[in-house]
């Protein structure tokens, strides 16, 4: 015979498994780790070939400016920096994934997903624009933005940060040894940030090698693919997709510069949907060196690293670099957004040519979305190429881990 539950008894057990739940959630309140760091502190100073063009000797030669990136470190990979205890920074960008996530999106500090995907972190300080919709144009304010997001950190009083940050005896020495006294502020905490993020130097792939090799003083992708610069180092295949990428598969109209950022301040929808809305002039508001434009346009990410940051897209759609080439090749949807370098008129002659979509090429806005079709070698060349820019030092670089004895 079965027995009987009393329901006063399935009662206590429902809400005694509730609580458990509720306890072992990631949102529970967590106590504060101490970080573990070297006694003396490395120098944050990358090395890097002028034609990356990274740092400005003004940032270099500021006070203090090691220590203000270990305090930085150390904030960035904080807990106690989300209103709750539960996330970091680091959460979210995980170094050996490229400072990215695996993940579409992100759970925020009471487990509710991010609107977007985790943008990767590399080279930030080469960047004049921040997130997909380049909401933010400067990177000291950038830096704490996602800890005020309700969803994310949940921090909306910045102040009250300082407070926290002020009865954590581990920050005392930082604060002291970065700015001569132990007082957080609401300013010290973007400027050691976004220090910290700045020395996030990635110029060290075998791709980075083989250009800083060939080219002399300026970025010159041109002299390699017509012949008058040797782009030593790489495969042939590598080489082959870096011709591609120059080339038939059109990547560096968007992917320009040499952090494949469009110089960091690009802008494009990319027909990832079908619509046939026209933009709403109102809410224009993501203009690129080149002219993407529209609430559908989103900032044209760096490309170093890449290898390792899927999923790829704002909304983190595609999991693979083989789904991102299917859709340049032959998924690209006619919106009325679309950017002008993705339509037919991009290319004649075999020449591309840049275009905004805010300014039409002969008069033809109806020109239809580009069909790249790739064959299968010329899909593997490139992936080869992309695959390249995997800078592994940057990845284990132990400047930027995580120096908290549990990770975030």
């Amino acid at each position: 015979m079965k027995a009987l539950l009393n329901p006063l008894h399935v009662s206590v057990l429902l809400l005694t498994t509730a609580v458990l739940v509720v306890a072992c959630t990631p949102s529970e309140k967590l106590e504060p780790a101490h970080p573990s760091l070297p006694e003396v502190t490395p120098s944050y100073r990358t090395e890097v070939d002028q034609i990356f063009d990274i740092q400005f000797p003004s940032e270099l030669e500021a006070p203090n400016y090691d220590q203000r990136a270990e305090l930085g470190r150390v904030l960035f990979h904080d807990r106690m920096l989300s209103q709750n205890g539960a996330v970091s920074c680091n959460s979210c960008h995980l170094q050996s994934h490229g400072f990215a996530e695996p993940k579409a999106l992100s759970l925020g500090l009471r487990r509710e997903l991010t609107e977007r995907n985790a943008s990767h972190l590399v080279n930030p300080g080469s960047q004049l624009a921040y997130f997909w919709d380049g909401r933010a144009d400067d990177l000291t304010t950038q830096v704490t933005m996602p800890i005020e997001n309700h969803v994310e950190m949940g921090f909306r009083n910045l102040d009250g940060l300082a407070s926290r940050l002020s009865q954590l005896d581990y920050y005392n020495p930082l604060f002291t040894a970065a700015y001569g006294d132990s007082e957080p502020s609401l300013e010290r905490i973007q400027d050691a940030l976004s220090t910290f993020l700045r020395c996030m130097v990635s110029c060290h792939s075998p791709a980075d090698e083989a250009f800083a090799e060939a080219m002399d003083e300026f970025w010159d992708p041109w002299g390699v693919t017509n012949g008058t610069l040797t782009l030593g180092g790489l495969s042939s295949l590598e080489k082959q997709g870096f011709e591609l990428f120059h080339g038939k598969a059109q990547c560096a109209n968007c992917h320009g510069g040499p952090h494949f950022n469009g110089w960091g301040m690009d802008f494009a929808d990319i027909g990832l949907d079908a619509s046939t809305e026209e933009p709403d002039p109102n809410t224009v508001n993501n203009f690129g060196f080149f002219g993407g434009w529209g609430p559908t346009a989103m900032k044209v990410p760096s490309l170093r690293n890449v290898a390792l940051t899927g999923p790829y897209m704002h909304d983190g759609r595609f999991e693979t670099l083989d789904e991102v080439l299917d859709h340049y090749s032959h998924g690209i949807q006619d919106v009325p957004s679309l950017d002008g370098r993705l339509r037919t008129w991009n290319s004649f002659g075999g020449n591309e040519i840049f275009i905004s979509p805010s300014l039409p090429v002969f008069g033809n806005e109806t020109a239809a979305p580009i069909r790249l079709n790739f064959s299968p070698s010329e899909r593997t060349a490139l992936k080869a190429f992309l695959h390249s820019l995997t800078d592994f030092n940057f990845i284990q670089d132990e400047r930027f881990s995580n120096p908290f004895n549990s990770p975030s």
